[in-house]
């Protein structure tokens, strides 16, 4: 039992026995002295502020954890109406020097961007990777308004799914038209070398700008993508895409975890396969099914194999 129950069961058994007594002939003489009321008043004053101090220790509100070298600003978008949370990470010393730096683009950024800040600082000080600047893409609201919200903006247009789906279109806007704009404008950046990470929904939209707009990024990591989204529409933009180009330059890290019931492993293979028999002459791909893992524990193993891959040139 927890301090305040102990606290409540006293004030409780206090108040109680002090009612007790007030009904009782045989203490109406004593108390009339004033003796127990003054007794049984002085030890109810104690309990109740000994109450009130734990409750009010309880309420304290205390500083939130920061993650060290990062920034948040927000942005407000006129594609999406949205008003979005930035966080961005940057190298050690960054304000000391004054070098450009890959950008890496991070999607669902409400909950894995410490995860991703922690890998790339890591993997940047053992020189596994450049130094890049990381910037997160979050929306600073409640848990279930953030996955209505992403389910907005990570999906392409789709007659099959509900209308909360559907925006990728008017969020590609806000990256292209707003995002980047900023970034590039109030950071040191290389503009032409942007990568975009994304798992699940977030790897079923990485999928989509890969063959929609190919000239966003030139590196991606897919993690678990949701590749099943609209009867696998995105196979559909895969296949027009290969009719019109002859290369691909780009490197493209894909992984998917062993779990068969949400679809993924087979329809991750399967896109990796596509592409390698491609053909692309500059295409840079690595597809990975991997092992001991499921569509929910493979985003740090495969944001450290794929940041490391898709790298690799540099």
């Amino acid at each position: 039992m927890n301090r305040n129950k102990c606290l409540f069961l006293l004030v409780l058994f206090t108040t109680l026995l002090f009612n007790s007594i007030n009904q009782s002939n045989e203490v109406k003489a004593v108390k009339s002295s004033g003796l127990v009321n003054a007794s049984l008043e002085r030890n109810y004053s104690v309990v109740m502020s000994e109450a009130l101090k734990e409750n009010s220790a309880e309420e304290t509100v205390y500083p939130r954890v920061e993650i060290k070298d990062t920034e948040v600003r927000n942005l407000k978008s006129k594609y999406v109406d949205q008003e979005y949370k930035i966080n961005i990470f940057f190298p050690k010393d960054y304000k000391k020097e004054t070098d450009r730096y890959p950008v890496v683009y991070v999607l669902d950024a409400e909950y894995n961007f410490g995860c991703v800040a922690y890998i790339a600082r890591r993997l940047i000080k053992n020189k596994d990777i450049p130094k890049v600047l990381l910037v997160g893409i979050a929306y600073d609201t409640t848990y279930e308004d953030f996955y209505d919200k992403r389910s907005r903006d990570l999906t392409p247009f789709s007659k099959i799914h509900g209308y909360k789906t559907g925006g990728a279109k008017s969020f590609t806007s806000f990256i292209q038209n707003e995002l980047i704009l900023f970034i590039d404008k109030n950071y040191r950046t290389i503009p032409e070398d942007r990568t975009i990470v994304g798992h699940s929904f977030g790897g079923l939209y990485c999928s989509y700008v890969l063959f929609q707009h190919p000239n966003l990024f030139n590196r991606y990591i897919i993690v678990s993508p949701s590749l099943w989204y609209s009867d696998k529409v995105v196979f559909e933009y895969e296949e027009k895409f290969a009719v019109k180009h002859q290369d691909f330059a780009a490197s493209i890290y894909l992984a998917a975890g062993e779990d068969k019931s949400l679809r993924v492993k087979d329809n991750t293979q399967m896109l990796g396969n596509k592409l390698k028999e491609r053909g692309y002459p500059n295409l840079h791909i690595k597809a990975s099914i991997v092992e001991g893992e499921n569509h929910r524990s493979l985003f740090p193993y495969a944001f450290t194999r794929g940041i490391r891959f898709v790298f690799a040139d540099k």
